[in-house]
């Protein structure tokens, strides 16, 4: 753990983590809070187009709102945004105490997914500038790990604090704990010089002009997409039941340790390799799990683990990949583009899965998994030539 004192030691780290870790928690948790308050009045049918609407809205604004912090002082973009995302709030908070219908809930949600402020990117995007190189392999396995974490623990926090209070009070706190933690990101001093209008950033199709940004977002397109069945193969492994979250969660579990793992010290080999070597493991793990799903539920839970410790770290190697393939002036609107592809991925891995997985057995989804995890090793042993890699 020494490398993470030394990180958490450099002058402004502990704060700026701190702060997007709040950001980051509110964001996992609203999923929940307003799938539950919109269900109770509106029904599941309703409640799945409100989420929708604002997961769109959210992931196609995203590229936008970093270029934008590029361009700009990232600071003013954040405190611009921050106000219209207050008044969003306010707007969806009223639609939710006064019952209003389902297109005025939806006008809301997308005008919250339009204004978020992109705290996640302009963070990603700082570790260059504030970190030493050395120790920005651990900086961002410490980043991938703690956004792995909220999105397990911020379903929790919310399934709580719904046993405890109104459906809408729950998502007013999470629009709170949202706010603070976006405001704490702005104000942080790492941003006090942080300047915009790098000659770099100019261009159309900005960090999408570089092909090896492209090639790594295809990459991530396809874990996420692997990462949608697996979801969907947790529910079907589940019969339907709740319990699916102890497949997820021993997955979150697994690459949560693996990637601080990853990042405490140095292995062997290339991004490009390491890469290669994770997937291929994830792919044979998956396999496994179809197998042992026929057998016995437990070998799953122990195969989901096992995964998570497997991939844990690819989340670290795509952040320092996608850092070094984009030019200074870049990185934020770059890393926007890794959020938006996130969800793009996740969202047709689920709806694959889901087609996949009609009969209730976990299988298929389980081995269209294994599939998109050996495209990736394959993208990665033939695609990703030198030029940029390095070792971590």
């Amino acid at each position: 753990m020494r490398r993470y004192r030394e990180l958490l030691s450099i002058s402004g780290v502990g704060g700026l983590t701190a702060s997007v870790l709040l950001s980051r928690v509110a964001t996992a948790m609203l999923n929940l809070a307003l799938l539950v308050t919109t269900t109770q009045r509106h029904g599941y049918a309703a409640a799945g187009v409100v989420l929708m609407v604002f997961a769109v809205a959210n992931s196609v604004a995203g590229p936008v709102r970093g270029r934008l912090a590029d361009r700009h002082e990232p600071r003013r973009v954040l405190l611009v945004l921050l106000a219209g995302h207050t008044v969003a709030w306010a707007g969806l908070m009223a639609g939710l105490l006064t019952g209003a219908p389902v297109v005025v809930l939806c006008l809301a949600t997308s005008a919250l997914g339009i204004s978020v402020p992109p705290a996640g990117p302009v963070v990603r995007g700082l570790w260059p500038t504030i970190v030493p190189e050395k120790r920005l392999p651990t900086a961002y396995a410490f980043d991938a790990a703690l956004n792995t974490t909220t999105f397990l623990a911020g379903p929790m926090i919310a399934g709580g604090l719904l046993l405890l209070a109104p459906a809408p009070a729950v998502v007013g706190a999470t629009g709170g704990v949202k706010l603070l933690g976006d405001l704490l990101v702005a104000l942080s001093p790492a941003l006090r010089h942080r300047r915009g209008d790098h000659p770099h950033s100019r261009g159309f199709f900005g960090p999408l002009a570089s092909g090896r940004v492209r090639l790594l977002l295809g990459m991530i397109v396809l874990d996420t997409f692997a990462f949608g069945c697996l979801e969907v193969a947790a529910v079907a492994a589940a019969s339907g039941q709740g319990t699916a979250g102890v497949f997820t969660s021993a997955l979150a579990l697994g690459a949560v340790v693996s990637g601080i793992a990853y990042g405490a010290r140095t292995w062997p080999g290339r991004p490009r390799t390491q890469l290669v070597v994770l997937h291929t493991g994830g792919a044979v793990v998956l396999v496994g799990a179809g197998l042992a799903g026929a057998v016995l539920l437990a070998l799953v839970v122990v195969a989901y683990v096992v995964y998570g410790l497997v991939t844990g770290p690819v989340e670290t190697l795509q952040q320092i990949l996608v850092g070094d393939a984009t030019p200074d002036g870049q990185r934020i609107e770059a890393f926007a583009w890794v959020f938006s592809v996130m969800w793009a991925g996740f969202g047709v891995g689920t709806t694959v899965a889901g087609l996949l997985v009609d009969d209730g057995a976990p299988t298929g989804a389980l081995y269209t998994a294994a599939c998109a995890q050996l495209l990736v090793a394959l993208i990665a042993l033939t695609g990703m030539r030198r030029p940029h890699d390095r070792d971590t």
